[in-house]
């Protein structure tokens, strides 16, 4: 990245790890500029799950990118050197609050940090999409939907899936009850792109499928909230 630009991409849900919405892949890829791009996989949030490595690789091969991945739960040795030579990151779906630990643990929200303003691209589906807030709503830290503490990258709450009645109620409830600041849920098949900080586009691969902004007494299309 050559301006620097800070940019984060966070996915509701679906993209290539469960073959579905190409058009969010696109999105993702199509937000750095550089001719040869480095996407690098993390599957931490899924114990390294064999099948999402292998969808990785077989739906992304068609674009001309150069595709690796780092699994965490096997060694850390050399992590910081193989993120910091990517130009996009992408985390992927499964247990958010396992995949936290395992940063914690190993002193590695700095190394992301540090990734994000150098203009590395943070992206990720679920648990990687959430995991950039300050607060997320969770199934992770169960039963049921709770609170759980993100990295503190991006301001406010998030909470992925939203298209699930259950979890939202659960969201706006939280909000409502100071359990949660106001914040930003995203559907399966929405993705949302944070530029500096802010969010600044939606990109919808399905149809009647959004991202919204949610504070204590209103529910609004997140495009409506960023004009």
């Amino acid at each position: 990245m050559n301006d620097k630009t800070k940019k984060i991409i966070a996915i509701g849900g679906g993209g290539f790890t469960h073959k579905s919405d190409p058009i969010l892949d696109k999105f993702v890829i199509d937000q750095c500029k550089k001719k040869q791009i480095k996407f690098g996989f993390l599957p931490t949030a899924s114990e390294d799950n064999k099948e999402k490595i292998n969808l990785f690789y077989n739906e992304l091969q068609q674009y001309e990118i150069l595709l690796s991945h780092f699994e965490l739960c096997s060694s850390v040795n050399g992590f910081e050197k193989w993120l910091m030579a990517q130009d996009i990151i992408y985390i992927g779906g499964g247990n958010t609050k396992f995949m936290l630990k395992i940063w914690n643990d190993n002193n590695f929200i700095n190394i992301f940090k540090v990734a994000y303003n150098s203009g590395i691209i943070l992206s990720g589906i679920s648990a990687g999409a959430v995991c950039w807030f300050d607060w997320i709503l969770s199934d992770s830290a169960g039963p049921g939907y709770n609170p759980l503490r993100g990295i503190n990258i991006l301001s406010g709450s998030c909470t992925p899936h939203s298209s699930v009645p259950e979890r939202m109620s659960q969201y706006q409830s939280d909000i409502k009850g100071n359990k949660l600041p106001p914040g930003i849920a995203i559907d399966d098949g929405v993705a949302v792109l944070f530029l500096n900080g802010s969010a600044k586009e939606v990109c919808s691969a399905r149809n009647g499928c959004d991202a919204y902004f949610v504070d204590k007494n209103n529910k609004i299309s997140l495009n409506e909230y960023i004009k």
